[in-house]
């Protein structure tokens, strides 16, 4: 285990050289397996940092960092990764952040209310007004930790493609949902995964999906490269 010890790759019998690339689901599992005791890190960092809300959005940026470092096979150490993260571009973060707050805020308050309970009509268009900002907020994060544009381009790209890749952006939505909704569902039964695993896995797998898309329509065409 490397629960408390940095995660290097370590040196091994090497790859035929003739092996084609793994790519989708069998590249997903293959780093998943190798970067698991990280991830349960990471969650934890996330939720220790995060609990005064208005550091949401630096440990937010953080958490990102870290999981686009593993799906981008990018050597890691979560302690240092995260805080160094934590502690870089503190504006936008927090701006951000707080716009991600505010929006689910927001949703959760109006499906609350009673006048939403009595309309099918109300409750689809909140629904889907969770669902659009999940989709966006899922591609914001990573743009925003690994690609150096401005805010406002940022905003753009992380809209056009959370929309425009529906095929990966959707089933990583989903994913992240269901880990989340079912620590909050069982809660306080569900307390010892949630310390372990929601965030840091939904954050794993959003980031898998977005630097698929980011990587083949934003840095391949990109002058900026890749922070």
């Amino acid at each position: 285990m490397t629960l408390f010890q940095p995660s290097y790759l370590k040196e091994g019998p090497g790859i035929d050289k003739d092996a084609p690339p793994k790519r989708g689901l069998a590249l997903l599992l293959e780093i998943l397996v190798r970067e698991f005791w990280q991830i349960i890190k990471v969650n934890l960092l996330f939720l220790v940092c995060a609990l005064p809300l208005v550091t949401f959005g630096a440990a937010r940026a953080a958490l990102s960092r870290c999981t686009m470092n593993m799906v981008r096979d990018v050597p890691n150490d979560v302690w240092p990764d995260f805080f160094r993260a934590f502690r870089q571009d503190l504006p936008r973060s927090t701006a951000a952040g707080l716009a991600e707050l505010f929006w689910l805020g927001l949703c959760l308050a109006a499906l609350s209310t009673d006048a939403v309970h009595a309309s099918i009509p109300l409750t689809g268009a909140v629904c889907a007004v969770l669902v659009a900002g999940g989709l966006f907020f899922s591609y914001l994060w990573p743009m925003l930790v690994t690609i150096d544009v401005p805010a406002a381009a940022a905003v753009r790209n992380a809209a056009a493609l959370a929309f425009g890749c529906l095929h990966h952006s959707l089933p990583a939505f989903l994913t992240e949902a269901v880990l989340l909704a079912s620590g909050l569902w069982f809660f306080p039964l569900s307390l010892p995964l949630v310390l372990l695993i929601p965030f840091g896995m939904s954050s794993f797998f959003t980031s898998f999906a977005a630097w698929s898309d980011i990587r083949r329509l934003i840095v391949s065409k990109s002058t900026k490269g890749v922070s």
